[in-house]
Formats: structure tokens, sequence, C-alpha cells
């Protein structure tokens, strides 16, 4: 009995997070590609990050935020967007210097969620559940 309730509790989180965490990451996606990184690459060209990396920050960002929100491939998506965000964490606290707090928090509360994320799987209501399923 108990085993079955820490099942749905983690199937329950793993949605949760899933939902959250797409949403956010096709958000902050989108008006990159919506430019085709124009604005973006702009302001990362001018702290001295290669052209074309606005554009595919979108592609990461937006696509992988719909491969949360299907739960397909779960915990290798999470698994980048750790990457990406230990990456994005690097860049603000030492390329351009910004503090934690009104500065990269948001990327390391991301962090955190998506490792938890990568951890658990996506749970029942997701495309991995029903690929595996087969």
């Amino acid at each position: 009995m108990f085993n079955s309730l820490s099942t749905l509790g983690l199937d329950a989180a793993s949605l949760i997070l899933r939902l959250g965490l797409g949403a956010i990451f096709m958000i902050h996606g989108y008006p990159k590609l919506k430019d085709a990184g124009k604005g973006a690459g702009q302001w990362l060209r001018g702290m001295g990050i290669p052209y074309g990396f606005g554009l595919f920050a979108g592609v990461v960002e937006f696509f992988g935020g719909i491969a949360l929100l299907l739960g397909l491939l779960t915990p290798v998506v999470a698994a980048l967007f750790a990457v990406w965000m230990i990456a994005l964490i690097w860049f603000n606290a030492f390329k351009v210097k910004r503090k934690l707090v009104g500065g990269y928090e948001l990327d390391v509360v991301l962090l955190i969620s998506v490792l938890a994320l990568a951890a658990i799987g996506g749970g029942v209501l997701s495309l991995d559940h029903l690929l595996l399923a087969f």
C-alpha cells in the first residue's frame, strides 16, 4: 500500500515539474525563435558570445520545453537542460558578473528542478511511460 502511494506521489511530482518547466522553457525559447535569434543574438554578441547562439538557445529551450510537456525522453532532456543551466549560471556569474539575487537565481532554481526531474523520470502520464509499455 505504502509503495503504491509513494509511486503516485512521484508521478504527480513528475507531472507538475514537467508541465511547469516545459512551459517556462518554451516561454523563454519562443521569442528567440520568433526573431530568429536576432534580438537575443545581438544581446549575447554584446557580451562576447558568438553569433547564432541566440537562435540555438531558442531551439533548445522551445523544443526541449515541448519534450518536457509531453514527457518525451524526460530524463535525457532534463539532464541536457541541467548542462544548459550550469553553462548559463557559469556565464552569468563569471562572464557577465551578475549577482545571484536579481541576476541568475532563476537559473539556479531551474537547475535544481531539472535535476529532480531527471532523477524521478517522466511518470505514468508521459510519452516515456507509453513507449516503455510496448
